[in-house]
């Protein structure tokens, strides 16, 4: 312990004589001088001169001068030639032949031959025109011979033109079609008739003009108007004449179009004992708009007939759709109605068994209420599913004319119905390739006074087909089922209180299958099969329909 006491303060000596030392080096260094004064001591420093002096940075770096230099400049010519491309020009396909006939000929079983023929000008912008002829006939024998001859022929003559206007398109037609039936519901093993007793025939002549226009601009007045006429007459002295006018206007309203219907119809049915006379005006105003989802038309429809006394009408006209998934469900609803005329050639389109002197009577929809859903799944398949509800009154029905013995002829009744109906219907079509359709509805009629809705079908189902292989082969199908038909039935007519039964048809399904093999472009055949089922059903009582029946043909174009 001792001993690190002494080193510590010998070490401490040392360290004092070394500062001592240096601060008398410095007092040394000083320069000393003694003055000597006489009076009061005043101490003064002199003024001390600072260095003015900024510190400079000495680059060390060289700079290389910069040279100026030009480029001259020289086109040197050259032998290339640059070629100019033509002008890209849109090449349109080759236009098809056409040829001015086209003529069918064929034959079938039950002694029926078929021709028809079609005569038309080629690709004209000023005019085009045309002629077809058509004659179908049958005289077949039913087996056991219970009914009379059925035999029936169907001639037709159509000639029409158009004329290419600047805005306008002017057109006509005249048309001829005669028909021959043999009334042939009867029991023929209780009454031998001739062919000529049951014979039918009707005549019917037309005309008719049409002038439309197809202004590019919207706001113009569109407008088509149509003037027809008509005569039709049966053996049995009935006729009936009708001139009918119809058209409308449109124009667009701001964005919306306003549509304007018209109607002037009127006929003159006379027969052996009576006259009628009709006369039906109808107006129907109606405001359309369209947007990017919706589509509505808003409209009303008054009508006046004169047939017995006057009598006017006034129906709803409201069509709304709108687009909630880009055409794949579009769903609808709206309400109509209208008066729908019967008239002789009406009826006997329907029915060539009818009688000849008719009551006539029109048939008013008061409304009609539907809504569906509709649109395509897929580019090629589409459907559409629609419910409708409709108040009918003289909706028109056919029944047997007990009057006379044979009761091979049909009245015509009215009565008033309500209607409901489902329909549902799909579509498939592939190009030109391949196309199919099938459709059903149902049907449920609650009648006021008549025990059912005679001849009206609760269930129609239709599928129609077509299949084009390379347009060489055309295969076709058509299947249609009809079920739960009813006939009115009277028994003991003569007595005060008939009784009436209500005798159900069988249900009735039809096959049909048609093909064509087109050899040429001008040469073509063709087999069709009816009724492949070979089945008896009835239209209409004691109107059997005929069996299995085909038909071979060719066609040819010139």
């Amino acid at each position: 312990m001792q001993k690190h006491l002494i080193i510590k303060f010998i070490l401490l000596i040392i360290l004092v004589s070394t500062q001592t030392n240096k601060l008398f080096a410095q007092v040394r260094s000083l320069d000393s001088n003694i003055v000597f004064s006489v009076g009061e001591y005043r101490a003064t420093i002199a003024d001390a001169n600072k260095i003015n002096e900024n510190p400079t940075v000495i680059d060390s770096t060289q700079k290389l001068p910069v040279k100026s230099y030009s480029i001259s400049s020289q086109k040197i010519n050259t032998g290339f030639d640059v070629a100019p491309i033509p002008a890209a020009q849109m090449v349109g396909e080759p236009l098809t032949k056409l040829y001015n006939a086209l003529v069918k000929i064929g034959y079938g079983n039950y002694n029926t031959p078929y021709g028809e023929l079609w005569y038309n000008n080629l690709r004209s912008k000023e005019y085009s025109y045309g002629i077809h002829l058509r004659h179908f006939s049958s005289s077949p024998f039913l087996k056991n011979n219970d009914y009379g001859f059925p035999g029936f022929s169907d001639d037709n003559i159509g000639l029409y033109g158009k004329k290419f206007l600047k805005e306008h398109t002017l057109s006509g037609n005249f048309d001829y079609t005669g028909t021959r039936v043999h009334l042939y519901g009867y029991d023929a093993n209780l009454q031998s008739l001739t062919k000529d007793a049951t014979l039918q025939r009707f005549n019917y002549f037309a005309g008719s003009a049409d002038l439309a226009s197809h202004y590019s601009n919207d706001s113009k007045l569109n407008h088509d108007v149509n003037l027809s006429y008509y005569n039709l007459a049966d053996i049995y002295k009935a006729s009936e004449n009708n001139i009918k006018a119809t058209g409308f206007v449109q124009t667009k309203i701001d964005k919306e179009f306003l549509r304007i219907n018209g109607l002037v119809d009127y006929y003159n049915y006379k027969t052996a004992k009576d006259t009628f006379n009709d006369v039906m005006i109808s107006l129907n105003p109606n405001f359309i708009a369209s947007g990017e989802k919706y589509h509505a038309s808003i409209g009303v429809t008054a009508t006046m007939d004169k047939l017995e006394q006057t009598k006017y009408y006034f129906y709803p006209n409201v069509d709304i759709s709108y687009n909630v998934v880009e055409n794949i469900i579009i769903p609808y609803a709206g309400v109509n109605g209208g008066l729908h005329k019967n008239s002789f050639k009406t009826i006997t389109n329907e029915n060539p068994f009818v009688l000849s002197a008719l009551s006539m009577k029109n048939t008013n929809e008061k409304y009609t209420f539907y809504g569906g859903i509709k649109g395509n799944i897929t580019n090629a398949v589409s459907y559409n599913a629609r419910a409708s509800y409709s108040s009918l009154a003289n909706m028109a029905m056919y029944v047997n004319d007990t009057k006379d013995l044979l009761a091979n002829r049909f009245n015509v009744i009215y009565d008033d119905a309500m209607e409901l109906n489902v329909r549902g219907e799909v579509g498939y079509q592939l190009r030109e390739k391949i196309r199919f359709n099938l459709s059903g509805e149902y049907f449920n009629y609650k009648m006021a006074t008549e025990m059912r809705a005679w001849y009206l079908p609760q269930v129609k189902v239709t599928l129609t087909g077509n299949y084009n292989i390379s347009d060489k082969i055309i295969i076709k199908a058509d299947l249609f089922y009809l079920d739960n038909q009813y006939a009115k039935t009277i028994i003991n007519p003569e007595t005060p209180n008939p009784t009436v039964v209500a005798t159900q048809l069988k249900p009735l399904f039809d096959a049909n299958l048609g093909g064509e093999y087109r050899y040429n472009k001008k040469l073509g055949f063709f087999v069709s099969i009816n009724n492949i089922a070979s089945v008896r059903y009835y239209r209409y009582i004691n109107y059997p329909t005929q069996r299995f029946n085909f038909m071979l043909g060719l066609s040819y174009s010139f």
